[in-house]
């Protein structure tokens, strides 16, 4: 029916049509759009994408019909639009322009070759715009598998046989649009009443930079040692700049408590700075105490030259976070290209935060 509601559009033999004539020859032709729901809707739909192609454009006084959901009855018929798309056959081109909304079909009306590369994927996410109320939300990389054929498309696109992302960017489409949706690789936690204490008082969450340092804390929170820290997160180091995302599914919300503890030297201070760069909302600082510590138990003459070089970055925001001491201390440090590992804390040394709390340390 698509197809007919071009040609009948397009070859009309007047520059202006009323919809009661493009209804009259689909009837002609053996199509009741007043007989099968899904027609009718349908043609509602395609008259909506040629007015917002351009290809229709309503008169002044044309008057809105209920019967077609409220469209205008009578239009000019703007062929110059499709005539835009020369490099395509007149076929592709009435194909093209009939493309659902919200896909966009601005880049391949001047793309007339990309669009033939690309047509059995656009015809692809096409079907999937037409059928997206009964579809189900899927994994990006699922829905990926499922329009291109490579689970790596949408994501990982220079990984995979076909950019599935230049595809949708070039369609201007959202993976909302498409029913997918992305889903975030998880951290490591262990919770002590973090989810018990919800929407009934401050919660503390730590995240800790190092595989060792994350194992001595966490025993150290569920045992009772510690108290005061509902959350504590393996960071990983950089993989916490992604990972993060999952603390929504973890229960997490920016008004609960966020502190970050890592190496002293470029690459620590740079993870912190980037993570609370790219979640500004959740306020995440520094966890100053322990810092405090580790640089009162080994002191800047116990920090070891760097084992491979670092980049040097900038130290603000971290070191705004600390009072002038500890921050000259660890600016010391990193400048002289040397470290102090979060190791330094050991769980020997917590029972020194164990009275009155980690979260006095923090």
């Amino acid at each position: 029916m698509d197809r007919l509601i071009r040609t009948i559009v397009l070859d009309h033999k007047n520059k202006r049509i009323h919809l009661t004539e493009i209804e009259r020859a689909l009837k002609e032709r053996g199509i009741n759009l007043f007989a099968d729901q899904s027609r009718h809707h349908r043609f509602i739909e395609m008259v909506d994408t040629f007015i917002a192609r351009g290809i229709l454009e309503p008169l002044k006084g044309a008057r809105p019909l209920q019967q077609y959901g409220g469209l205008p009855d009578r239009y000019t018929i703007h062929r110059d639009v499709v005539a835009d798309a020369g490099t395509l056959s007149p076929e592709h081109r009435n194909e093209l322009v009939s493309l659902s909304q919200p896909i966009s079909i601005d880049y391949y009306v001047t793309h007339g070759d990309e669009y033939l590369r690309d047509r059995n994927y656009i015809m692809r996410i096409n079907d999937l715009i037409l059928r997206r109320g009964e579809c189900e939300v899927l994994t990006v990389n699922e829905r990926s598998y499922e329009l291109f054929g490579d689970e790596k498309a949408i994501a990982m696109p220079d990984e995979a046989s076909v950019k599935g992302a230049l595809i949708l960017r070039n369609l201007r489409l959202t993976l909302e649009d498409i029913r997918a949706k992305r889903v975030y690789e998880p951290f490591f936690w262990i919770e002590k009443d973090f989810s018990n204490l919800q929407g009934k008082t401050e919660r503390t969450v730590l995240i800790v930079e190092n595989k060792d340092t994350f194992w001595t804390l966490q025993q150290a929170v569920t045992d009772g040692v510690l108290a005061g820290i509902h959350l504590v997160i393996y960071g990983e180091g950089n993989a916490i700049l992604k990972k993060f995302e999952y603390i929504e599914t973890v229960g997490g919300v920016p008004d609960d408590r966020y502190r970050y503890f890592g190496d002293i030297d470029w690459e620590g201070i740079s993870i912190y700075n980037r993570l609370r760069a790219r979640y500004p909302e959740y306020d995440i600082r520094p966890a100053t105490g322990l810092y405090a510590y580790i640089l009162q138990k080994a002191g800047p003459a116990g920090a070891r030259p760097l084992r491979r070089p670092q980049r040097a970055g900038t130290l603000s925001p971290f070191l705004d976070f600390f009072d002038a001491e500890t921050g000259d201390a660890i600016r010391q440090i990193v400048t002289a290209e040397r470290y102090l590992p979060q190791e330094v804390l050991n769980a020997t040394d917590l029972s020194r935060f164990g009275d009155g709390g980690l979260s006095s340390a923090l």
